[in-house]
């Protein structure tokens, strides 16, 4: 992943998606249906920490259906900073998808998925079809389109990156029936050198690229109980397609023009499957070549070696619930790398319901992963075959375990109470050499224990817990304890639903108290006529430490208004009109119906927590968990968001429903530690391919500036006095000027780039990125909740590593000002005499 193709995406067009548009619809459905919703939430803040006393933010999502047939889709958000908008009705970008019977056709900007390994969500301006007949067994899917759009060099914009056209073609056959499926794709892409005009400089290393990759796929069936599944790929690659000498070892030379640039590439993996009694056993296998890639893919993962292994098994009369999963993953596969890693991961999970009032469930992980930073060194002073040096070896094994138990003690129409125990451990070693490296080794305990009080007549739920925390960095020991009380009330028919809690948490360190911090928290939400929805919450913090107090007020109000769709009324004639005995008698029913199931019980366990009773008490237990102070630093505007989706699930009747829409707030409600928990590895994939990048392009910059130092060295102008040049043309002196500022452009870069080399280097391991030095800190500190929002926005990977990468970039250069002069460069490559 070079930063030439890094830069070329940085910048992506909202598009209009009409998708699988069945033109049959046309005349049987409503001709315009719309759907959505919007959420408005402002923040009001005093305090002691460095935040704005307001804050608001707007998002909404609007999706407007045409006949059943076109979707356009709108969402937008506005918060005190910026605007931002999806706009369907930009037509830069245009793709529909009509489909009749078994046709569908792609028509636009759009993009199609073959394989893994060939083309892969690449979008392509052009044409698709899928074909699948019917009692044929087969399926074909073909597409035809340019898959990047030529782009001149500009002097003026600094960020643009030149590029050739490169259009593209693939296609594939699918053979599938109940015992086996067997599938071949073949996809090529070619750039089209005459597709710009404008000189390149020599830095951007533009060459016009051909790709062509074939790959097969077969599945088979193993008595029913089981399946086999195969894929090969093979991709070949001519990197620049002007350059001279033959590769004798080229295939597909009828498919591609192949030279002494042109690299084969080989993909594969194989996966197995076998149900065994109650359960199921499987094992995988993948291997990718070093540098392999597709031009029908973004990014690719690469150089990497994975084996897998997978059981479950439900026993004791389906009593009893067990799961193993473990993996290796190795890369350096020819050897090459400065460093090798391999990670070793391992998990076991185990439920067990006792009885219907009591349960258990418990699990176990083990993550290791092993660095070998290999030195020159380790062949010069080998003394022996056994001697290498290994101090340059790095371990890191990561382990965590959990168990959790559930205990229903009452569970009568009047009164319900429940207990759940919970306890929590995460370890990390850090070893190098062999040996546990200096405060290289923490452990974290977590262990708290909730008791739920209900009283399902009055709507009210009370609960209260206890939470303690204790963990370890190298020497240090730390331990955080301290209760919850909450309750929680309906009033109004349920539309108005109101809390309360007070915590209070107190941190000692090496057994000393080191402060203390104390919340109260009132919240109101109420529902209007099932679309409209109210919010309120109130919140006082009272912090003490041992050199200051401080009391912060924060309160936070919203509305929310969501709607399943909008149609037009329906006339009815000769309605007969229900008597009151009836109107009474069906409103009687409703109520029945309607408390039979907000009494039904609900079993269901997210993460290390388990949810058990009634909607009503499930309720109290969402609002506590997310009332947590584990969630606190959630950013405001996910907060709103949070609060309408525990809203949605509340609205529901019935306890699937109910489920379904609690595990949707749920994964959102951890979804920014499940992004933080990722966030140090994604910082440290791109430092590495921003390393590799800057080592490759050291030189190129060197000679791009050496280049318009001569140019500006040989102008006629350069031996002139001021007085001289000012009697020289007016063009003449413009193109003089233009040549020195291009000179102090390109010495800038390679300043800055000389600068920025040795300390993006240095952060070759995960730990740096994980302790990382003052700039590290502090670029990560302000990134993550931006990248946060692009990943919850539901931005492609691609997008949200070019932002990283950019942002990277733009951080360092501008720091490099402050440690760099123009005056002080040296030359590496070319010949200073």
């Amino acid at each position: 992943m070079g930063s030439r193709s890094l830069l070329i995406f940085t910048t992506f067009i909202c598009s209009l998606s009409l998708y699988s548009q069945d033109l049959e619809q046309i005349g049987k459905a409503k001709l315009l249906n719309l759907t959505g919703g919007i959420a408005a939430n402002g923040v009001f803040y005093d305090g002691t920490a460095n935040r704005d006393p307001f804050t608001y933010f707007v998002n909404g999502n609007l999706n407007l259906n045409i006949s059943g047939v076109y979707n356009i889709p709108f969402s937008f958000s506005y918060t005190n900073q910026k605007f931002n908008t999806s706009n369907p009705f930009s037509f830069n970008r245009l793709s529909i998808h009509p489909s009749y019977k078994w046709i569908t056709t792609h028509i636009g900007d759009v993009n199609m998925t073959f394989s893994p390994y060939t083309l892969n969500g690449h979008q392509f301006t052009g044409v698709g079809v899928d074909l699948a007949p019917p009692n044929t067994n087969l399926k074909v899917s073909a597409m035809y389109g340019r898959l990047l759009k030529e782009s001149e060099h500009d002097t003026i914009a600094v960020n643009s990156e030149p590029a050739y056209k490169r259009m593209g073609y693939g296609l594939k056959a699918v053979y599938a029936n109940e015992k086996f499926s067997v599938s071949g794709t073949v996809f090529s892409a070619k750039d089209d050198e005459g597709s710009i005009n404008q000189p390149v400089p020599i830095e951007f290393e533009l060459q016009a690229k051909e790709n062509v990759v074939a790959s097969a796929e077969g599945s088979v069936k193993l008595f029913d109980r089981g399946e086999i599944r195969v894929e090969y790929a093979t991709s070949l690659i001519t990197e620049d397609i002007s350059a001279e000498g033959i590769n004798q070892k080229a295939v597909f030379s009828n498919l591609i023009a192949t030279n002494a640039t042109t690299r084969q590439y080989r993909a594969y993996n194989a996966n197995f499957n076998y149900q065994v009694g109650q359960g199921t056993v499987g094992a995988g296998y993948e291997y990718i070549d070093p540098d392999y890639r597709t031009f029908g893919a973004y990014f690719f993962n690469n150089d990497l070696e994975n084996f897998t292994v997978n059981a479950s098994q439900t026993i004791f009369n389906n009593k009893v619930n067990i799961s193993v999963n473990a993996g290796l993953q190795r890369d350096d596969l020819d050897n090459t790398k400065s460093s090798q890693l391999q990670r070793v991961v391992s998990a076991v999970n185990v439920n067990y319901a006792a009885s219907d009032k009591i349960t258990f469930t418990g699990g176990y992980s083990n993550f290791q992963s092993y660095t070998n930073i290999k030195s020159q060194f380790d062949f010069i002073n080998e003394v022996s075959q056994s001697d290498n040096i290994d101090t340059l070896d790095f371990q890191q094994i990561t382990q965590s375990a959990n168990l959790n138990a559930n205990f229903i003690l009452k569970d009568a129409e009047t009164k319900k109470r429940n207990l759940n125990i919970a306890v929590s451990y995460q370890g990390a070693t850090n070893k190098q050499g062999g040996e546990v490296a200096e405060n290289g080794s923490s452990n974290f305990y977590n262990g708290s224990s909730t008791y739920t009080l209900g009283y399902p007549n009055i709507n009210l739920n009370v609960s209260g817990s206890v939470n303690v925390t204790y963990n370890t960095i190298g020497t240090e020991e730390n331990i955080t304890f301290g209760p919850i009380v909450s309750a929680n009330k309906l009033f109004f028919d349920k539309k108005l639903r109101t809390s309360a809690s007070v915590s209070y948490n107190q941190t000692n360190i090496a057994g000393e108290k080191q402060g203390d911090v104390t919340n109260i928290r009132l919240g109101g939400n109420y529902i209007y006529k099932k679309k409209h929805g109210l919010n309120l919450t109130l919140l006082t913090q009272f912090r003490n430490s041992e050199n200051s107090s401080n009391q912060d007020f924060t309160a936070t109000i919203g509305y929310n208004y969501t709607f399943d769709k909008i149609k037009p009324p329906r006339i009815q004639f000769n309605k007969r009109e229900k008597t009151k005995k009836e109107r009474t008698k069906k409103s009687r029913d409703k109520r029945k119906r309607s408390k039979k199931e907000e009494e039904a019980l609900l079993n269901f366990r997210y993460r290390d927590s388990s949810y058990q009773g009634t909607m009503a008490e499930v309720d109290v237990q969402l609002e506590a968990m997310q009332n947590h102070s584990y969630f606190d630093h959630i950013p405001a505007y996910k907060k709103g968001e949070l609060t309408m989706l525990r809203s949605i699930a509340s609205d529901q009747r019935n306890t699937e429903d109910y489920k379904e829409n609690a595990l949707i707030f749920l994964k959102e409600l951890y979804s920014y530690e499940d992004f933080l928990k990722n966030y140090n590895q994604m910082v440290f994939e791109i430092l590495t391919e921003l390393r590799r990048d800057m080592n490759r392009l050291d030189y190129a910059f060197e000679k791009a500036f050496v280049k318009a130092k001569v140019t500006v060295d040989n102008h006629q102008l350069h031996q002139l006095s001021d007085e001289e040049k000012q009697t020289k043309g007016r063009e003449l002196q413009k193109q003089y000027v233009t040549l020195i500022e291009a000179r102090e452009k390109a010495l800038a870069r390679l300043i800055g780039h000389r600068w920025m080399l040795p300390i993006i280097s240095s952060y070759n391991t995960l730990v740096k990125v994980e302790k990382p030095d003052k700039l590290l800190a502090t670029l990560m500190e302000k990134e993550k909740d931006n990248i946060f929002r692009l990943k919850d926005k539901g931005e492609s990977e691609q997008k949200i590593e070019l932002y990283l990468i950019t942002r990277i970039i733009d951080f360092y250069l501008k720091e490099s000002l402050k440690h760099t002069s123009p005056d002080k460069f040296e030359l590496k490559y070319i010949d200073k005499n």
